[in-house]
């Protein structure tokens, strides 16, 4: 094979290539992933001058992987791997093998790995990535959903099958600390992280680049015990123990190495769960407790003494109020359109207030609760008097949420 992870006295030329140019790469994309704020002028310098896209793009953190700056930061990587693998081959030509630095290419690309998968697995287990479905998106259409909004919806949907991914992408984190289950491990992380791959490429997810290199990480740890797997599983052959080559012979070092990398695992694991209770504190803190909380649908609007109709091609007549976090409402109007404003109660005066988001003029509502599910709304809106009554709309009524699991199915339920 290419790479190996068996000591070999001499490497042929084009695996001395190939291994200059794998390793570069990837250590050079571990590097600029935190490194690169810091180099902003040159990587403007490089988009204007070398890929002549200019060099205004943004670099803050959208929570997109897929930003201009990121393929900005691709480009820069891949030019200053060509021109170090040249420079190395060059000035280090003779050289006979790299088996120590493999090695520790290895436990780069492992601890990365190992981070990457508990992160991507814990935040699954306790559904800090995909959160339950919100009030506003259960009255939005499928059709109105944008490909990652799907997706989104559908992993959200089941905390067991956030449990079920989360523990095969936490299970191949962890067979990577010990050498002995590496290949396993990247054999369950290819597996996982290419259908994480698939999803963000069939459905616009912007982390396209991040999760590719994830699986070529975990390809190269197959790769180097690749024929020997190649061999177990399409050849039927016999596969007859062989000897890792570490280059630590102390065995006081050993230990320490081993004690160490268990911490590490344990620091990791408790700081991610921290962050996780941290933000389901934080998300459970934004949601509003009051008796506002719910979706509203509007059973009479009355404007200017006038009562107006529920015709679908009205953009003015409200459909739905949707009181979902705290400080916020959505107004749903009856074409479907949203309008998001700031939403303040006063209990006291029996008032609540709405203020767009882009200004600050206020819009006071006198409300009253004829019973919890019945809510009316009496004041003015840019000069236009309002009454409305509405009734609260139950999670129930949603065909998502009340359709429960059923072993016994006589027919298909595909709605």
């Amino acid at each position: 094979m290419i790479l190996s992870q068996e000591y070999k006295e001499h490497w042929k030329f084009m695996n001395k290539l190939i291994f200059r140019f794998i390793f570069t790469y990837i250590v050079l994309y571990i590097l600029l992933l935190f490194l690169s704020l810091f180099l902003e002028g040159l990587l403007r310098w490089f988009a204007d001058n070398f890929l002549n896209w200019g060099a205004d793009f943004k670099m803050e953190s959208t929570g997109s992987g897929d930003r201009a700056f990121d393929y900005v930061r691709l480009g820069f990587n891949l030019f200053l791997t060509a021109t170090i693998v040249l420079i190395w081959s060059v000035i280090d030509h003779q050289r006979k093998s790299y088996n120590k630095l493999f090695y520790w290419f290895q436990v780069i690309i492992r601890f990365t790995l190992i981070f990457a998968m508990l992160l991507y697995g814990l935040v699954k287990v306790f559904k800090g990535q995909f959160a339950d479905h919100s009030l506003e998106r259960l009255l939005q259409t499928v059709g109105d959903m944008s490909p990652m909004g799907l997706a989104w919806t559908f992993m959200g949907h089941s905390l067991y099958y956030n449990i079920f991914i989360g523990f095969a992408e936490i299970l191949g984190g962890i067979l990577l600390i010990f050498r002995k289950t590496v290949t396993l491990g990247s054999l369950i992380i290819i597996g996982v992280m290419s259908n994480v791959l698939m999803m963000n490429l069939t459905y616009d997810i912007p982390v396209k680049l991040v999760s590719a290199h994830l699986v070529f990480m975990a390809m190269v740890l197959l790769l180097a015990n690749g024929q020997r797997t190649f061999d177990f599983f399409f050849k039927n052959k016999i596969i007859e123990k062989v000897e890792y080559y570490f280059p630590l012979k102390n065995r006081t070092l050993k230990s320490i190495i081993l004690i160490s990398k268990r911490f590490l695992v344990i620091l990791v694991i408790g700081i991610v769960i921290l962050q996780i209770f941290i933000r389901f504190r934080a998300q459970e803190q934004l949601k509003e407790k009051s008796d506002f909380y719910g979706i509203w649908e509007t059973q009479r609007f009355v404007k200017d003494m006038d009562t107006i109709p529920p015709l679908l091609d009205d953009t003015y007549r409200w459909r739905y109020l949707i009181v979902d976090e705290k400080r916020k409402a959505i107004i749903k109007k009856m074409t479907d359109s949203l309008e998001r404003y700031q939403f303040e109660i006063n209990s006291d005066l029996k008032e609540v207030i709405f203020r767009r988001v882009n200004d600050s003029i206020p819009h006071r509502f006198s409300y009253t609760f004829t019973n919890p599910q019945q809510l009316e709304l009496n004041g003015s809106l840019d000069g236009d008097s309002l009454f409305i009554q509405f009734n609260r709309k139950p999670k129930s009524d949603f065909r998502l949420i009340n359709r429960k699991f059923h072993w016994v199915n006589e027919t298909n339920y595909n709605y």
